[in-house]
């Protein structure tokens, strides 16, 4: 198993990537890993990428149990991995969890939800008008 990541620093978005198929042994390492990563990094948000050969009933998995525990701190999360059969299973098992074909959907999922949180109208998003309430 290996996972790569970076910080987006003007975001603050925490961008995972893991192009290699895991089994169902490497699970808790996994989900360590992406534990590590999140605290040592704090980030706003999380978007986690799947490659083709990384969509198995293990990652599903562990990213689901990511999403539980992102949810719980308020942290916004989503998934992009281009395999229908992968992106259906996450719709199947947590409707909630934003899922998309594409790195950059994800990550304008995660800002869209950032913007959410923070009380700002995605839709008005880099105008002057004021927060809605």
């Amino acid at each position: 198993m290996h996972l790569r990541s970076r910080l987006l620093i003007e975001d603050n978005l925490l961008l995972a990537t893991m192009d290699e198929p895991l089994d169902t042994h490497q699970r808790a390492a996994l989900a360590q890993a992406i534990d590590q990563l999140i605290g040592e990094h704090r980030p706003a948000g999380l978007v986690l990428t799947l490659g083709p050969a990384a969509g198995t009933a293990a990652a599903v998995s562990v990213i689901l149990r990511t999403y539980r525990h992102c949810s719980k701190e308020g942290m916004p999360m989503a998934v992009a991995t281009p395999p229908a059969a992968i992106r259906y299973l996450f719709r199947a098992n947590q409707p909630a969890l934003p899922v998309h074909t594409d790195t950059e959907d994800a990550l304008r999922a995660v800002r869209a939800l950032l913007r959410r949180q923070a009380g700002v109208d995605p839709r008005s998003a880099g105008s002057d008008a004021a927060p809605r309430r």
